[in-house]
Parts: C-alpha cells; sequence; structure tokens
C-alpha cells in the first residue's frame, strides 16, 4: 500500500473531522490521587464546594471516557474500490477521536480481519493501511462481524461497549444477524447506500441491540456523518 495513498485517506479524515472533540467524563480526587495518577489527570481545578465539606482539597479533573467502541466493517466485494478508501478515512476520523485503548475495529466478509484491538497501541496511518490492504471479495457475513466483537467485549474490560455496525445489511452468509444482536449490550448499525435491501435487517438489529439505526446514502458523507452520530452515542 503507497504512502501516498494512506496520507490521500488521512486528509480526506481531517476534513471531515472538524475540532477533535474526544468524550470526557469529570472526576472528584484528591491531591494524593493527582500525584499517583502519574499524569494522567491534567489541568485538575480546585472544586471549592466540595472543598469547603472536606478536610482536605478536592480538585476537579477531566479524563477521557473509555467504555469501549468496536467499530465493525462490511469489506465484501460491494466495498471494493472508492467504498474501501472511504471506509479508510472513517477509519481515521475514528481513531482519532476515541481514546485509543478504548477502540477496537475489525472488517468482515467470509473473513474476518482484525484492524486494531482494544489496549492495542496502533498509529492512525496503520489502522487506514490496514483497511486498504483488505482484499475485497467473499460473501456478507454479518452474523461472524458481530460474533467477534462480542468475544472481543466478553474479553476485555469494556463490558458495555458500543458495537457500530457499517455495512448495507444485504447478509449472504451467516445466520440472521439479528439473533446476535441480542446478545450485544448496544448495537447501532449505519447503512450504506439508496438501495432499500437490508434497511429491515439493520433497523431490527438496532432495536433489538438497544441501538439507534443510522442511513447514509452517499459514501462520501459516512465520515462526517458517523462522527455526529459518534457524539451522541459515545456518552
Amino acid at each position: 500500500m503507497s504512502e501516498q495513498a494512506i496520507q490521500g485517506v488521512m486528509q480526506r479524515a481531517r476534513e471531515s473531522l472538524g475540532p477533535v472533540q474526544k468524550p470526557y467524563r469529570y472526576l472528584q480526587v484528591s491531591k494524593e490521587d493527582i500525584d499517583a495518577s502519574g499524569g494522567a489527570y491534567h489541568s485538575p481545578e480546585l472544586d471549592i464546594e466540595e472543598t469547603l465539606m472536606s478536610p482536605e482539597p478536592v480538585f476537579q479533573v477531566k479524563v477521557e471516557r473509555d467504555h469501549g467502541l468496536v467499530l465493525v466493517l462490511d469489506t465484501s466485494l460491494s466495498m471494493k474500490g472508492e467504498k474501501l478508501a472511504l471506509l479508510g478515512a472513517t477509519v481515521a476520523a475514528v481513531a482519532m477521536s476515541i481514546p485509543s485503548q478504548a477502540l477496537a475495529i475489525l472488517g468482515f466478509d467470509s473473513e474476518i480481519h482484525v484492524i486494531k484491538k482494544f489496549d492495542e497501541q496502533v498509529a492512525t496511518e496503520t489502522c487506514v493501511e490496514r483497511v486498504l490492504s483488505i482484499p475485497p471479495g467473499g460473501f456478507t457475513n454479518i452474523s461472524k462481524g458481530l460474533t467477534i466483537a462480542r468475544e472481543w467485549i466478553m474479553s476485555a474490560r469494556f463490558n458495555q461497549a458500543r458495537v457500530i455496525l457499517i455495512s448495507d445489511g444485504r447478509y449472504t452468509e451467516g445466520i440472521d444477524p439479528v439473533e446476535i444482536s441480542k446478545l450485544l449490550p448496544f448495537v447501532y448499525p449505519v447503512k450504506i447506500g439508496k438501495e432499500p435491501y437490508g434497511r429491515d435487517v439493520m433497523r431490527s438489529i438496532a432495536d433489538t441491540g438497544l441501538g439507534t439505526f443510522m442511513e447514509v446514502r452517499e459514501m462520501k458523507e459516512l465520515p462526517m456523518q458517523l462522527l455526529r452520530a459518534i457524539r451522541r452515542w459515545v456518552k
């Protein structure tokens, strides 16, 4: 995979991003907690109200939310060419917006393509290269992709991780993916393409997997629309 192709995808991702807004949460901690964090807590601010009610100073710190996100990508034959490049741009945009240790990414067709696992430190460019190196082919086995996502969640510390499924919803191999979505905590299906086929399956996955259905009719809009949705879903 050429460096020029990777950088082209990275540039497209940056154009989609706008200001990077990673999900955060606030914690109240002591001075001892801050010292013991090894620099994990940045820019602590004194919480005056809590300090007045405590024998010791209490600080408020902002830390990245890391409850987990698994990006499950359809890499079957229908995703060849420009669509695969746009999947790469989507991966780059998400990787730059989510804490690395809390993000896992896989592609699926008849086989599983591991792009990044939880707690794996991988450069965004490497994730893009792994996506672009997947040879599009095989059937669309959505159930296999969701099954592997579930296995990753069960073996990691992110037991409430969100699963975002990106596909046209037309599975041509494996069992009904709606049955697998029943075993996952949160599944957010993103249907791509204008064709109506697969829409009912993706809606059913959302209803069963306690997630939200989204449809992106133009593939070029996927990176930006998905980022906007993630900011709502990953809270």
